[in-house]
């Protein structure tokens, strides 16, 4: 794979980087296999990534040594490719029209073409900077045509979508209202019935960030996804910038924007790109505490399971600013949470805390829990999972820990939660392996950049010395 300008790309932990990579290869498999439902394949490549990620934040907790990126760079870019390849032949949706999928196959082609930049050793600095931009705007008009093909999915997370930003804009709590069942004879599958009444679902199940998020999209264009469609381009792009000159941050955007479902990811209207983009803006402002601070408390209003994210981030922020950047952060989170406890604490409890609590287990899910029922050994318990990622948290934070750690620890710590949990569907695995991407491409990128500091500085001609030590000559 061929560096950004004035890069020399001699050295960085690549283990680790490679590692991570591989780990998101593996979950991408899975997802590819199964759409995040159990399959026996797709479970024993979602276990090979948890392995590869735990790994991964293990070595780097030991010290990690030094080695090429081209691996991690050449798993990305395969990856990516692949992923532009499986769009060529497969449905990237549920529920899409296949006839009006034709310019999005198209674009699948101009964008591996781009993506062959990467292999290019001689290449222009315009072209250089170029490709990434193209290859986004090409992923961009992918998931326009995605959302065109498939304008009403049958999905509940896009009917709540659609209804809390609508009932909002026109003065309505969205903590409040109730909104339509799609499931009907269905419905045990997928709620509690202490939320179910008819046809209608009795709460909204995500803090208020992902209301927000969709707003522009329902408000501008008449569908949430397009906020998700923005969201995901500009997590990759953040995470480009935080390394401007590494490929390998690049391709690590890139692998995340082509894997073979993150088309599918958007179709469904799931919330996790709200969550990868403000993960993603803590890496890009990480020496700018305010907007650190910003990015860290919109994580935190963005999921329930956002500690498990925030957590290694805030103990990879300077030390110098982290108490400011902290203080931010919980200003921002109240600031979002706030206006809706107040506005009505039991429909906020109910819908962001106990339909959690509530929800029942999915024996389609992509998890250990569900082999087991399939096997009839005993049931695990849903806080399993949970306890699983605290444990995992525990034994890899420690102070002053790098961003690719922080990255590297998350994606490990979300990766335990998701192996046995009640309900590991795509949407989570998608941001699990998000992850494990953004911590190959931090890792890789820092080193990256540091190598092309110090081949600059090499290059700079030796300071001119004659006249100050003629001065010092002169003084007595």
């Amino acid at each position: 794979m061929q560096s950004s300008p004035g890069s020399q790309e001699a050295t960085s932990a690549g283990g680790p980087a490679a590692l991570n990579a591989l780990a998101a290869l593996a979950i991408a498999l899975a997802l590819h296999i199964s759409s995040g439902m159990y399959d026996d394949r797709a479970l024993a490549l979602a276990g090979l990534g948890v392995a590869a990620a735990v790994i991964a934040a293990v070595w780097r907790k030991r010290g990690a040594a030094s080695g090429s990126p081209l691996p991690a760079q050449a798993i990305l870019g395969a990856g990516a490719a692949a992923g532009l390849a499986t769009h060529l032949v497969a449905n990237p949706t549920f529920y899409g029209d296949q006839s009006k999928l034709l310019g999005f196959r198209w674009l699948a082609v101009v964008s591996l073409v781009i993506l062959s930049a990467y292999l290019c050793v001689h290449l222009r600095p315009s072209l250089i900077r170029a490709r990434f931009f193209l290859l986004l705007a090409c992923f961009v008009l992918m998931g326009i045509a995605v959302i065109r093909a498939s304008p009403q999915p049958w999905m509940d997370v896009w009917i709540v979508q659609q209804k809390a930003p609508a009932a909002l804009l026109r003065g309505a709590n969205p903590y409040s209202v109730s909104y339509p069942n799609i499931y009907g004879n269905l419905s045990q599958q997928f709620y509690a019935p202490q939320v179910v009444a008819g046809n209608r679902l009795l709460g909204y199940p995500y803090p208020p960030l992902a209301i927000l998020a969709a707003l522009p999209g329902v408000a501008l264009l008449g569908d949430a996804r397009y906020s998700m469609l923005a969201l995901m381009a500009l997590a990759s792009w953040m995470l480009a910038r935080a390394f401007p000159t590494s490929s390998t941050a690049e391709l690590a955007g890139l692998f995340v924007l082509f894997q073979p479902r993150t088309f599918f990811v958007l179709e469904q209207a799931w919330v996790e790109p709200v969550m990868l983009a403000s993960f993603a803006l803590v890496l890009f402002a990480l020496r700018r505490p305010l907007v650190a601070g910003l990015g860290l408390g919109l994580l935190l209003v963005s999921k329930q399971y956002s500690p498990y994210l925030a957590v290694p981030l805030a103990f990879a922020l300077p030390a110098r600013d982290r108490l400011r950047s902290l203080v931010v952060a919980a200003m921002v989170a109240a600031a979002m949470m706030l206006p809706f406890v107040l506005w009505d604490w039991r429909g906020f409890f109910r819908g962001v805390i106990q339909m959690q609590i509530w929800q029942p287990f999915r024996p389609d899910s992509l998890s250990v829990a569900s082999l087991a029922t399939r096997l009839g050994w005993a049931h695990i318990p849903a806080w399993v999972g949970p306890v699983a990622g605290v444990v995992g948290l525990v034994a890899l934070l420690r102070p002053g820990i790098r961003i690719a750690q922080a990255c590297s620890i998350a994606a490990a710590s979300f990766a335990l939660v998701l192996v046995s949990y009640k309900q590991s569907s795509a949407n989570f695995w998608w941001l699990c392996g998000a992850l494990s991407c953004l911590a190959a491409g931090a890792e890789a990128g820092t080193t990256e950049t540091a190598t092309s500091d110090e081949a600059a500085s090499v290059m700079l001609p030796p300071a001119d010395h004659s006249s100050a030590d003629v001065d010092k000559r002169r003084s007595p």
